[in-house]
Formats: C-alpha cells, sequence, structure tokens
C-alpha cells in the first residue's frame, strides 16, 4: 500500500513530465512502428537490393538531415524551455531557427549535387536521391523542439500520427513492384508536408508565435549557440550513418537491407531511451536536478538491459517474420549490434542530460568528435587489410559506444557532475 501511494505521490508531482513522456512516447513509436510495419512487404516487393538502395540514399542524406537540423533539437528546445511564458522571446527565438534552418535546407540541394558527384552507386539514381531531400525538408518545418520545449505534445503527436496513417495506405495502394520505388519517398514526403504544415499552423496560429525576420546578429547568435552541438551531431552522424554507406559502397544493396533491418530492431531497444531523455530533457535543462538525473539513469539502464536479453533471444524469430529467410544473415549482425543498446543508455544519462543541459557543451564535444576520429581510424585500418565486412562495421560500432559513454563519464567525474548532492525536491 505504502509502495503504491509513493508511486501516485512522484506520478502526481510530474505530471506534466508523465504527459509529455506519453505523447512523445506514442509519436517514436508510430515512428519506428510504421517502417517494421511495411517492412515485409517492402521486401517481398521491391527485393532486397532494391529496398537496399532506398535506405542507402536515406542513409546519404542523414548527413544533409543533420546539416539542417544545427543542433536545434538541443539548444531550442532548452531556450523554448527556460523563455517559454515570454511570448516576444519565443518569436525571436522561433523564427531565429526555421531562418537559418531554411537557409541550410536550400544549400542541402547544392550539398546533395556535390556528393553525389563522389558516389558510383548514385549514378542513374539521381531522381531517388533528390526525392529523398523530404527528410531535410520535415527537419526544416516539423518544430519538435518547440512542442518539446514548451511541454506540450498532445497535438503535434495526433496531428502526426493521422497525417502518416492516411498515407501509409497509398505505399500498398501504389507499389506493386520493384519499379514503383520512387513512390516510397514521395509518399513519405506528402506525409511529412502534412505534418509540418499542420504543426507550423498550430504554433503561428493556435499559440500566437508570430514570425519576425531577425537581424543578422541575432541569428548569429543562436547559430553560435547551436555550433558545438551541430559538431558532435555530425560527428555522431557519421559513425552511426556510415556503416550502411560503407555496406553499399563495399558490399552491395543487400547488405544494406540486412544492417538496416538489423538496426531498426536495436532501435526497438533504444526507443524507450529516447523516448524518455527528450521528455525529460526540457526539465533537466531547466531544473538542474541532479539527483532525479540518476534516477533515471538506473531506470534507463535496468529497463535497457531487459530488453536487450529480450531481443537477443527472439531476435531470429523476428528477423524470420518480418523478412523471411532470405534475411537470415541480418541475425549475426542483430547479436552484434545489440551489445551497444547499454552503453547507448549511459550515453543519453552522461551526455545529454548532464554535460549539455549544465553548460558542458565543448566536453560533450570533445567526446564525440574523439570517438568520431576513432571510428573512422578504424574503419581506415579494416580498409586497408580490406577487412570491410558487415560483422566488423557491427563491432566497430559497439566499440564506439563505449567509447562516448567511457569519455562522457570521464567529463562528468571532471566536473563533478555526478558527484553532487542537490537535496531531491522533485522526487522522493
Amino acid at each position: 500500500m505504502k509502495v503504491s501511494n509513493k508511486i501516485k505521490t512522484i506520478l502526481s508531482k510530474n505530471k506534466v513530465l508523465v504527459k509529455n513522456f506519453s505523447y512523445l512516447g506514442l509519436l517514436q513509436i508510430f515512428n519506428l512502428a510504421v517502417p517494421l510495419f511495411t517492412y515485409p512487404y517492402l521486401i517481398r516487393v521491391l527485393g532486397e537490393e532494391t529496398y537496399g538502395l532506398v535506405i542507402f540514399a536515406q542513409a546519404v542524406i542523414a548527413y544533409l538531415v543533420i546539416l539542417v537540423s544545427f543542433g536545434f533539437n538541443k539548444t531550442a528546445t532548452r531556450e523554448v524551455s527556460i523563455h517559454r511564458n515570454d511570448r516576444e522571446k519565443l518569436s525571436e527565438i522561433t523564427s531565429s531557427v526555421f531562418i537559418i534552418k531554411g537557409v541550410i535546407f536550400i544549400a542541402s540541394f547544392l550539398f546533395l549535387y556535390i556528393i553525389l558527384h563522389f558516389i558510383p552507386s548514385s549514378r542513374n539514381q539521381e531522381i531517388l536521391f533528390y526525392l529523398s531531400l523530404w527528410l531535410c525538408f520535415f527537419e526544416w518545418i516539423f518544430p519538435l523542439w518547440y512542442f518539446q520545449g514548451i511541454e506540450q505534445m498532445k497535438f503535434i503527436t495526433i496531428i502526426t500520427l493521422i497525417s502518416r496513417l492516411v498515407f501509409l495506405a497509398l505505399i500498398f495502394i501504389l507499389i506493386k513492384g520493384k519499379s514503383d520505388y520512387l513512390f516510397l519517398p514521395i509518399i513519405n514526403g506528402l506525409g511529412a508536408l502534412a505534418a509540418g504544415l499542420f504543426s507550423l499552423y498550430i504554433v503561428f496560429s493556435k499559440h500566437k508565435v508570430k514570425f519576425k525576420f531577425q537581424n543578422k546578429d541575432t541569428l548569429f547568435f543562436y547559430a553560435k549557440e547551436s555550433l558545438a552541438i551541430l559538431t558532435s551531431d555530425i560527428s555522431i552522424t557519421l559513425y552511426v550513418s556510415t556503416n550502411k554507406v560503407l555496406a553499399g559502397t563495399f558490399l552491395g544493396m543487400n547488405e544494406v537491407a540486412y544492417y538496416d533491418l538489423a538496426e531498426k530492431l536495436l532501435n526497438l531497444i533504444r526507443l524507450p531511451i529516447l523516448i524518455l531523455g527528450q521528455a525529460i530533457f526540457p526539465k533537466v535543462s531547466k531544473e538542474k536536478n541532479i539527483h532525479f538525473v540518476k534516477k533515471v539513469a538506473m531506470i534507463s539502464l535496468l529497463g535497457i538491459c531487459v530488453l536487450y536479453v529480450g531481443l537477443v533471444i527472439f531476435g531470429k524469430y523476428i528477423v524470420l517474420f518480418l523478412g523471411g529467410p532470405e534475411m537470415s544473415p541480418t541475425v549475426s549482425i542483430l547479436w552484434i549490434l545489440c551489445l551497444s543498446a547499454p552503453f547507448t543508455a549511459l550515453n543519453n544519462i552522461f551526455g545529454n542530460q548532464l554535460l549539455i543541459p549544465f553548460g558542458y557543451l565543448k566536453a560533450f564535444n570533445k567526446a564525440v568528435i574523439m570517438t568520431c576520429l576513432t571510428y573512422f581510424i578504424i574503419v581506415g585500418g579494416l580498409w586497408t587489410m580490406k577487412e570491410i565486412n558487415l560483422i566488423n562495421v557491427s563491432i566497430v560500432t559497439v566499440i564506439v559506444e563505449a567509447l562516448v559513454a567511457l569519455f562522457t563519464f570521464y567529463y562528468c567525474v571532471k566536473f563533478n557532475l555526478w558527484e553532487i548532492k542537490i537535496k531531491p525536491r522533485f522526487l522522493k
């Protein structure tokens, strides 16, 4: 009875956090579930090689998505959280973010044009890559950072679910064979456009935030603030997305499909950590309660370890169900990648919930950059020895995730973030 009352007390004191976590959870689960739901159909209709080509294009565009995001998913969320009650300041923050992101989105077309000249696998597939820029467009117009900052995820979640569900049906209607693969980015792009436009309507019409052109000093201020996060995001994307690019460049599109399925399943157990991290980030940024972060850390690590064991046990059967016997090479990759899951939980705590909210952006940046350099040194060695294969790059992924956890923990200890004792006010 006492335990039940204690749980009720904790929930009542954190109503906003619980509600935000719930809607973020629903949104992220849906974003992950849709690709898995359509996977059995697409892998059989398009085939491993064509589907792998689509995934390869998305992996290349992922680099540009990070440029468009420009680190605002963390810094803008923090700024909005701090100034959520100041309408004039909110208008300044929101306008600045949209202007900076818009300029980079336009520039992304030029970046892609240059990139395609260095990717042999893109020849005669330029249209697929340009259509895949819907990912960058969505990153520009969908203000997730704003709704996270004000901790109001209800409407944005509902809008996203409805718009994406409507366009989900088009996948089964329009894609009937390998030649229809271009419909996939088109359909996803239309769904993203609908969700983005509705979200903008809420921000500028319902919430009365005003869009105003900002002077260069204001834009420079927000750009400079996010530059450290951008650098770390680029580094993270390089060692997260490059594996699929390596597979597509040196191995083949079938291998891209194998790795992609393993990564999708790994993201199933990473998802609760991602959701929890996004939900508590505004709270931690505003209140800086280390005791609260430590409790979340214990829950995160315990939860992801349980999910890890479950995926190792049932992973083989899930792979066969989704992709059939042809996708069986995915299983060994999945078992290796799963080893990185506990380190992901630690990375989220040490980096996203301690170093960044407490103002140690440079330290976080150094940790990620050192890890990224290590990744490319190892991959360069594998390339020199002609040992690039899915098993080896999966092992490298585990190593770099462990290194990020080690480096970020080192800085947390150095700055006494893991030892400071503050009287808990939010969780008792």
